[in-house]
């Protein structure tokens, strides 16, 4: 068996030298700087590759909202995550960047006393309700958060709209995200 290890060994060792030949180097600190810059490269290769077709996103509030109005775009203007660029923190809409189904989820928080309904809407027809009503009686901070799956085509845009009316939105604990399926 030990004669079979050195035969395999010396086929790889020579394999390994004809390589060095051909890569015009020197030695093996050379080889090593070599490999490494080859590593690195090929590790950022496959991280883009990874990413390929990813589309996500995450914003929050920037800051505390009051007196919004019927049909107001909701817009979560601290951006912490937009693969794919289809969220724009600007005018708080998402507009898809390709086909398929994609899933998006939405948190408003209100103070104790107020109260804030929203609408996700795609392309201006709406799908799904958030009311949050801090005026039953309590003391705490309210919260609401929905969720939806939606099928869409290529720009399609989604958004979330005042619905009725809305008081008082939390800034940081306020967030929409979504991401492709």
């Amino acid at each position: 068996m030990s004669s079979l290890f050195v035969s395999k060994f010396d086929k790889l060792y020579g394999a390994g030298l004809f390589f060095l030949l051909l890569l015009g180097v020197s030695g093996i600190d050379d080889f090593i700087a070599n490999y490494d810059k080859y590593h690195s490269v090929c590790k950022k290769m496959v991280y883009q590759c990874e990413e390929k077709g990813v589309i996500a996103f995450h914003a929050r509030l920037s800051t505390n909202l009051r007196n919004l109005k019927d049909k107001d775009v909701v817009v979560f203007g601290t951006v912490t995550l937009n693969t794919g660029k289809g969220y724009n923190p600007t005018t708080g809409k998402f507009t898809a960047p390709s086909r398929g189904h994609y899933s998006f989820t939405w948190t408003i928080a209100t103070n104790a006393g107020y109260y804030f309904c929203t609408q996700l809407v795609i392309n201006g027809k709406p799908v799904s309700y958030n009311h949050v009503n801090g005026k039953t009686g309590g003391n705490n901070y309210e919260t609401g958060s929905s969720t939806v799956i939606l099928k869409m085509e290529k720009n399609d845009v989604v958004s979330i709209l005042l619905y009725d009316a809305g008081e008082f939105a939390r800034g940081d604990w306020s967030s929409f995200s979504g991401f492709k399926l």
